[in-house]
């Protein structure tokens, strides 16, 4: 890769690390937050789901239960990890607009 694109890739990697973090974080707070509001958490109604569509008879605190909820967070992560990733690119490109070249 060349040197003038090494910039790039850092905010690019550092803007998806970023963002698949602080969505995961942010899943979590709110489940924690909103738990009484809601009347249970992400076990629960996972357990009610799988309960439900699968026919599977499953407690919040069966092994099933956290594989699935471990599934959804990594389909988070990805997903803030791809638009961390856009947004860092934004900026990257905005603030290289800003800056006055040297060629």
């Amino acid at each position: 890769m060349s040197k003038d694109r090494e910039p790039l890739r850092r905010f690019l990697i550092l803007g998806g690390l970023i963002g698949g973090i602080l969505s995961v974080a942010i899943a979590l707070l709110m489940d924690v937050l909103f738990s009484d509001a809601l009347q249970g958490t992400w076990t629960t109604s996972i357990s009610h789901d799988l309960n439900r569509c699968f026919h599977l008879n499953t407690t919040p605190k069966s092994f099933i239960v956290y594989i699935v909820f471990i599934l959804i967070l990594g389909i988070l992560f990805i997903i803030g990890a791809l638009l961390g990733a856009l947004f860092s690119v934004i900026l990257y490109r905005f603030f290289q607009m800003l800056s006055p070249s040297e060629k």
